[in-house]
Protein backbone atom coordinates (compact mmCIF):
# COMPACT_ATOMS: atom_id res chain seq x y z
CA UNK A 1 0.00 0.00 0.00
CA UNK A 2 1.51 3.30 -1.02
CA UNK A 3 1.48 5.89 1.63
CA UNK A 4 0.75 3.85 4.89
CA UNK A 5 1.52 6.39 7.34
CA UNK A 6 -0.85 9.25 5.17
CA UNK A 7 -3.34 6.52 5.21
CA UNK A 8 -3.17 5.92 8.96
CA UNK A 9 -3.37 9.56 9.98
CA UNK A 10 -6.39 9.50 7.87
CA UNK A 11 -8.01 6.83 10.08
CA UNK A 12 -6.88 8.52 12.95
CA UNK A 13 -8.43 11.78 12.81
CA UNK A 14 -11.36 10.51 10.85
CA UNK A 15 -11.88 8.18 14.48
CA UNK A 16 -11.01 11.23 16.73
CA UNK A 17 -13.78 12.81 15.02
CA UNK A 18 -15.87 10.09 15.56
CA UNK A 19 -15.29 9.40 19.19
CA UNK A 20 -15.58 13.36 19.73
CA UNK A 21 -19.04 13.42 18.15
CA UNK A 22 -20.42 10.27 20.16
CA UNK A 23 -19.04 12.16 23.36
CA UNK A 24 -21.03 14.95 22.62
CA UNK A 25 -24.20 13.24 21.74
CA UNK A 26 -24.10 10.87 24.76
CA UNK A 27 -23.15 13.00 27.49
CA UNK A 28 -25.64 16.08 28.28
CA UNK A 29 -22.95 18.18 30.26
CA UNK A 30 -19.49 19.36 28.03
CA UNK A 31 -17.27 18.33 31.33
CA UNK A 32 -18.61 14.88 31.50
CA UNK A 33 -18.15 14.63 27.61
CA UNK A 34 -14.70 16.33 27.53
CA UNK A 35 -14.02 14.18 30.88
CA UNK A 36 -14.80 10.25 28.85
CA UNK A 37 -13.46 11.67 25.42
CA UNK A 38 -9.92 9.85 26.39
CA UNK A 39 -11.33 6.83 27.38
CA UNK A 40 -13.56 6.39 24.67
CA UNK A 41 -10.81 6.80 22.12
CA UNK A 42 -8.53 3.81 23.77
CA UNK A 43 -11.29 1.98 23.57
CA UNK A 44 -12.26 2.64 20.24
CA UNK A 45 -8.51 2.28 18.55
CA UNK A 46 -8.00 -0.67 20.99
CA UNK A 47 -10.79 -2.25 19.19
CA UNK A 48 -10.14 -1.26 15.98
CA UNK A 49 -6.49 -2.70 16.63
CA UNK A 50 -7.68 -5.38 18.17
CA UNK A 51 -9.90 -6.44 14.86
CA UNK A 52 -6.60 -5.28 12.93
CA UNK A 53 -4.75 -8.32 14.42
CA UNK A 54 -7.44 -10.73 14.24
CA UNK A 55 -7.64 -10.01 10.62
CA UNK A 56 -3.81 -10.68 9.87
CA UNK A 57 -3.70 -13.77 12.24
CA UNK A 58 -7.02 -15.46 9.98
CA UNK A 59 -5.15 -13.64 6.25
CA UNK A 60 -1.60 -15.38 7.63
CA UNK A 61 -3.68 -18.52 8.84
CA UNK A 62 -6.26 -19.64 5.82
CA UNK A 63 -4.95 -17.51 3.42
CA UNK A 64 -1.00 -18.12 3.12
CA UNK A 65 0.06 -19.92 -0.08
CA UNK A 66 2.96 -22.33 0.56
Amino acid sequence: MNDLGFHIGLFLVAGTIIVIISCMFTEADDQAAIQSFPRRWITFFGGCALVTVLMLIAEHTFASIH
